[in-house]
């Protein structure tokens, strides 16, 4: 599906353009804003929701994409978007130029802000400040180290920890949460930076999804909290972490492309995803947007 830009282009709740669809002229379809979610085919369940919370469409919705419109949009390899989350991008375009807060403090890492000899990379490093706005003696950070379910990972996470107080961050202001459903979204939103460390990505993904915590990331980041992804932590960014059609493993889609880390360099793009690839060294980030991602080199 060809994604327009432009606030005059709002035609639908979910992001699928209804101006010149097939189905509206050959079956008598108003779309589901004019007939209030009763397109020709039935009720739609995504419409009624948008109505129901008062939302013109989904891109106003602070989990964007529910597991409603995600199945819509990333799924159906026959029927669905082409490309793949076609209608999430248009809704967040739609958001976004219609004057709705813009959310832009992604930044998914390989390897974090240093390298092994602990020497910082300051073209990462800066990128962070910026999003954070604000000292890094005065920012609180929601640590999760979740991932970490081995001694090479447990000792990787030591080094992130490391990493934040050397860019500034008081250990004092270093809060540690394992994803165990005690985090309530109020205790969250007094965080400035939630930081994902590497591990089992698998793991970590499960242990979100089963305590909702998914829910309250995506409320902090687009209220733009700042989320930083290591390894494991950047990959659950993308819409899958494994099959890109399989529910089970679908990510978190901060970011409608997928990702390789510790790559080494010109490594060959995949082809057969529906999605670009986007290969990341360990000296490389990934800053994304609600309209957009670009490669930093550290």
């Amino acid at each position: 599906m060809k994604i327009e830009r432009g606030v005059n282009m709002i035609d639908s709740r979910c992001g699928l353009h209804c101006t010149g669809c097939e189905w509206k002229e050959t079956n008598g379809c108003g779309g589901c804003i004019e007939t209030m979610g009763h397109p020709f085919h039935g009720e739609c369940p995504i419409a009624i929701c948008c109505q129901d919370k008062g939302l013109m469409h989904c891109g106003e919705c602070d989990i964007i994409p529910c597991a409603k419109l995600y199945g819509y949009s990333y799924l159906d390899s026959e029927h669905g978007d082409k490309p793949q989350g076609a209608r999430v991008e248009v809704c967040r375009c739609w958001a976004a130029e219609s004057g709705k807060p813009a959310w832009r403090n992604v930044l998914l890492t390989s390897a974090g802000f240093e390298d092994m000899d602990g020497k910082q990379k300051s073209n990462i490093a800066d990128c962070f400040r910026e999003m954070l706005g604000k000292s890094a003696n005065d920012a609180k950070v929601l640590f999760i180290p979740t991932t970490a379910v081995n001694n090479d990972a447990k000792e990787m996470d030591d080094w992130c920890r490391r990493e934040l107080i050397h860019i500034g961050i008081l250990p004092e202001n270093i809060t540690t949460y394992d994803i165990d459903g005690s985090l309530y979204e109020d205790d969250a939103m007094t965080y400035d930076v939630i930081y994902f460390t590497g591990g089992d990505t698998g793991y970590l993904l499960r242990r979100i999804k089963e305590t909702g915590f998914d829910i309250i990331i995506k409320k902090m980041v687009y209220t733009n909290k700042v989320y930083v992804g290591v390894s494991a932590g950047s990959i659950i960014a993308t819409p899958n972490i494994g099959n890109p059609f399989d529910e089970s493993t679908a990510g978190l889609c901060l970011v409608n492309a997928y990702l390789s880390v510790h790559c080494p360099e010109n490594m060959e793009l995949r082809t057969d995803l529906p999605l670009p690839h986007i290969p990341l060294t360990d000296n490389q980030a990934l800053v994304v947007t609600c309209d957009g991602y670009k490669v930093v080199e550290g």
